[in-house]
């Protein structure tokens, strides 16, 4: 069966090229070059695992997930610390590192605008597949892709010189950019980040386009495009995008708040703020600062906890008689929970945008976050 030619029919039927460069592209690089023999699965099996596709055992399995249009193969777990070789994994372990799923890959390729003779900075090669559709549309001489971890690294150069690319290739900490190939007109990420990096805005030319995946700590992140003009990135969330953080991005899970503790009331039925769709949570996240949130239990005994980026200050907030004086437990000097309602009130009385109406505005002083147009900032 060709399962190229199927993903490449169900890629044109959702509109993955739009594009004109991204069709030839697609039938230019083998993605299975690309592809470990062993990966997990990113859906749990009935026992709660990640299953392994192996392509000894079962090539046909194997090369049908490759060419899937939705599911991304998932190549580490726990920056490697869990193997594919000792079989499925248990849930509960860090998803570290994908080759994203074709139809992602290839939407976020349609927002680059990417011309020919433009140059490339890739901020996380990884298996080298995304590295090798980019060398097909700009020439692996304008292209420098840089990879975090040393064994990612050598493992995406190593596919890359196979598959007959050769763009500069680093091991290094991406977030930092890459000056010796530098300015660069577009700028892509492929980890997501919690601020865009000062380094990729002084790197870029100008009228160069940054598009990375932006999340909060309260949330999985959106697609960020930038336009850089005069020093000033500036543009609008386009799109979700779900994407592994970089490394020095990751949320903080180390918790120390004081003993001591004070209980409280709800404002508002946590249901109301927590249990809507991942758009609402995503602009919360937007309205709040350093608050990470999870939720835990069921029924009766459901909760949620938040903490802060330093992990000194933790609250609990019970679904169950929530307006009770004892339904929040805040450990610390802040209430998170507080805080929490007052950004999803702020973001109601905005009239609950779509989280692509806001947008970003960043130069020397800071970070700006702006609702429809760069003028109406919107506090944090």
């Amino acid at each position: 069966m060709d399962f190229r030619q199927i993903a490449s029919t169900e890629l044109e039927a959702m509109g993955a090229f739009r594009s004109p460069w991204l069709r030839p592209a697609f039938h230019a690089v083998d993605r299975e070059a690309f592809a470990p023999a062993l990966f997990w699965s990113p859906t749990a099996d009935d026992d709660g695992r990640y299953p392994v596709l192996d392509r000894e055992r079962d090539e046909n399995g194997w090369r049908r997930t490759v060419w899937g249009t939705h599911a991304s193969l998932i190549t580490q777990i726990d920056d490697g610390a869990v193997r594919p070789e000792d079989g499925p994994a248990l849930v509960g372990g860090d998803f570290t590192s994908s080759i994203s799923a074709l139809d992602i890959a290839y939407e976020k390729l349609n927002h680059l605008d990417l011309e020919e003779g433009r140059r490339v900075l890739h901020v996380g090669t990884a298996s080298g597949y995304d590295s090798a559709l980019l060398c097909e549309r700009v020439g692996e001489e304008r292209l420098t892709t840089i990879e975090f971890d040393p064994v990612l690294a050598a493992w995406g150069e190593k596919n890359l010189r196979a598959a007959g690319y050769a763009p500069t290739t680093v091991c290094g900490d991406g977030l930092a950019g890459w000056e010796p190939t530098a300015p660069y007109d577009r700028i892509i990420a492929t980890c997501a980040v919690r601020t865009i990096p000062d380094a990729w805005r002084q790197q870029a030319a100008e009228g160069a386009l940054i598009l990375a995946p932006l999340t909060t700590a309260y949330s999985p992140g959106a697609l960020m495009k930038l336009t850089v003009r005069n020093g000033v990135a500036s543009g609008r969330f386009v799109g979700p995008a779900f994407y592994m953080l970089a490394r020095s991005h990751r949320i903080n899970r180390q918790l120390n708040p004081p003993d001591s503790k004070t209980k409280t009331a709800s404002a508002i039925s946590p249901a109301t703020v927590l249990d809507r769709d991942w758009g609402q949570d995503f602009a919360i996240g937007l309205h709040t600062a350093d608050i990470s949130m999870s939720r835990r239990g069921e029924g009766e005994m459901r909760q949620a906890q938040l903490w802060s980026g330093d992990g000194t200050c933790v609250t609990i907030v019970n679904y169950e008689d929530w307006w009770k004086p004892r339904a929040v437990t805040v450990y610390g000097p802040r209430n998170l929970w507080a805080e929490v309602v007052a950004g999803f009130t702020r973001w109601c009385v905005a009239g609950s945008p779509h989280y692509t109406r806001y947008g970003l505005t960043i130069d020397e002083s800071g970070t700006n976050l702006w609702l429809d147009h760069p003028e109406q900032r919107v506090d944090q």
